[in-house]
This record gives structure tokens, C-alpha cells and sequence, in this order.
């Protein structure tokens, strides 16, 4: 099994990848600039203790909600697992209004994203995970803004949602049979039997 590290990276590694094509179709639709709807600097899978650069994008795994055993790969069984996730928009700048509306808009390009479900699926090549983000399970929240040194200002959001995956649980062999002796007694003519002897060995993998 992958487990909640792998879900982070896996939609983390979707969220460079695509943000910055998103935001620049974004930028031509709303008529403006970079200035102020710039790419992150920052994406991270964990939360840390300062950030520097802005604005930033954090993924989390809150949870894990579900195993669903749906299949064997093989010997193995195949399960469907569901991750509690949440998506962070950082964005800071001077003035409350011009703060707010970055956040906002950051947050709109970010939901477009995760709700495109055949480019979140095109991330894995061999297509063996089958990420989905289940879509009725979204939801956003906006903090309330805090005002740092001079005018500027932070303000933050985040999207929550629910990861499947696929994933594997890989069993060891308990034993292994190396090989099978069987007694035997052949019959004659008349149905008696006339002689003991053993079948050739029998190697089992």
C-alpha cells in the first residue's frame, strides 16, 4: 500500500504541474496580470513552521475514511481507499481588498483544477491507481484576514475533498511447498497388489 504520503504528493505533484497553465488562461479571461494573480512560489505536503514566499499552496491528508476491498491483483488484494484531503491557498500582498481578491481568485483556479478529473488521472502514466476526487464531497472555507507589519495583509483558504486510489496490500508467503512424496501400490493382472514404490518428486513454486 502507498498510504496518505503518497496521496499528497501525487495530487501536489497535479497541482505544480497545472496551476501555472491554469493561471495564465485565467489571467487572458479576467483581463488582468501576474501582479495580481501571480503563480505560487511554494508547494508543500506538510505544514510549515514559516513560510517566505507567497503565495503558497499546502496539501494535507486529514484522514482516512474507507478500505474497499474491489478486486485481486493476482494473489493480492486490491483495495479502494479513501483520503480526507485539504488544499491551502496562501496569498499575501498590501491592502485588505486586493489581498482578498488574490486569495479568491487563487482558490477559483485552484477548484477548477482538482475538478478536472481526466488531468488529475493523466498524472499516473499506467493509469493503475485510478485517482478520483470525488466531487461531491468539496468544500471552502476562507479565514479571516490578518494584517502583518505596514499594510500588507494575509488571508488564506482551503479546499477539502475526498481522494480514492487504488492500492495494493502485498502478502508474503506464510509457507512454500517445496515438493510432494506420494505412496503407492501397483496392481497386478488379477487386482492384487504386487509392489510399493514412490511417484518422482513434485516441486510446487
Amino acid at each position: 500500500m502507498h498510504g496518505p504520503q503518497f496521496a499528497k504528493d501525487y495530487v501536489n505533484s497535479y497541482l505544480k504541474n497545472e496551476m501555472p497553465k491554469r493561471l495564465v488562461k485565467y489571467r487572458n479571461g479576467w483581463n488582468t496580470n501576474q501582479g495580481d494573480l501571480p503563480d505560487p512560489e511554494d508547494y508543500f505536503t506538510y505544514e510549515p513552521l514559516v513560510m517566505d514566499h507567497w503565495p503558497t499552496i499546502i496539501t494535507l491528508v486529514i484522514s482516512t475514511n474507507s478500505f474497499e476491498q474491489i478486486g485481486w491483483d493476482g494473489m493480492h488484494p486490491l483495495y479502494r481507499v479513501t483520503y480526507s484531503m485539504r488544499s491551502y491557498v496562501w496569498s499575501r500582498t498590501e491592502g485588505s481588498e486586493q489581498t482578498t481578491i488574490m486569495r479568491d481568485r487563487l482558490c477559483v483556479v485552484l477548484r477548477s483544477a482538482l475538478l478536472d478529473a481526466p488531468c488529475l488521472e493523466a498524472t499516473d502514466p499506467r493509469g493503475t491507481f485510478r485517482a478520483q476526487i470525488d466531487q461531491t464531497t468539496m468544500r471552502e472555507e476562507f479565514s479571516d484576514l490578518t494584517l502583518l507589519k505596514g499594510d500588507r495583509v494575509l488571508a488564506g483558504g482551503y479546499i477539502s475533498y475526498n481522494l480514492l486510489i487504488d492500492e495494493i496490500v502485498h502478502r508474503e508467503d506464510i509457507a512454500t511447498v517445496s515438493e510432494i512424496e506420494v505412496d503407492y501400490q501397483a496392481k497386478g493382472p488379477s487386482g492384487a497388489f504386487t509392489e510399493n514404490g514412490y511417484v518422482n518428486q513434485i516441486v510446487v513454486d
